[in-house]
């Protein structure tokens, strides 16, 4: 869960976005950054190392993002590094997309299979699952060989576990019931 913190400051760029109707645009480059700082764990240490000068920091986020991002972004990087927050960049851009979510009537469901499915039966269920959660659906496929067979589906806070594993445990346990 993101900090009242990362929630304000990516609710103002969240509103800077609307205001621009590049909503949409900003989540790809808010992922794309934060895919910059998985790639390089280095790059956002520098940047939240207090004794570098905001100028030195200042300079580094140019050349790496200036014309590469939409202006509003490079100032935002530059606003949360000035402040000391840029080490919450990933719970800000979790805040986003959840906003972003809640707006646009999105639910992200996750997907966890035996085996990786096809893409017809990847486009069933994410129509079922838009049918059941009356939302549209951005779907996450997992493969977890552990779980033998079935599907075990996460939707916000709820589970759907129909896996082979679940079911074996659940047998077990009856069996054990029945013995004891």
């Amino acid at each position: 869960m993101a900090s009242i913190i990362s929630e304000r400051y990516a609710l103002s760029l969240y509103e800077v976005a609307k205001q621009e109707n590049k909503v949409q645009e900003f989540m790809d480059e808010f992922n794309a950054v934060c895919d910059v700082f998985n790639e390089n764990p280095d790059f956002l240490k520098v940047l939240k190392t207090p004794s570098i000068q905001f100028a030195e920091k200042k300079n580094t986020i140019s050349a790496v993002f200036e014309g590469r991002i939409h202006p509003y972004m490079l100032n935002f990087l530059m606003l949360i590094t000035e402040r000391n927050r840029i080490g919450l960049i990933f719970e800000m851009a979790e805040s986003y997309k959840e906003q972003y979510y809640f707006e646009e009537g999105i639910c992200e469901v996750t997907a966890i299979t035996a085996s990786k499915i096809d893409d017809a039966l990847s486009e069933k269920l994410k129509n079922k699952m838009c049918a059941v959660t009356g939302k549209k659906v951005v779907l996450n496929t997992v493969v977890d060989p552990s779980i033998l067979g079935g599907i075990v589906v996460k939707v916000d806070n709820k589970q759907i576990d129909t896996s082979v594993k679940t079911r074996l445990n659940e047998l077990a346990q009856q069996l054990t019931h029945i013995i004891a």
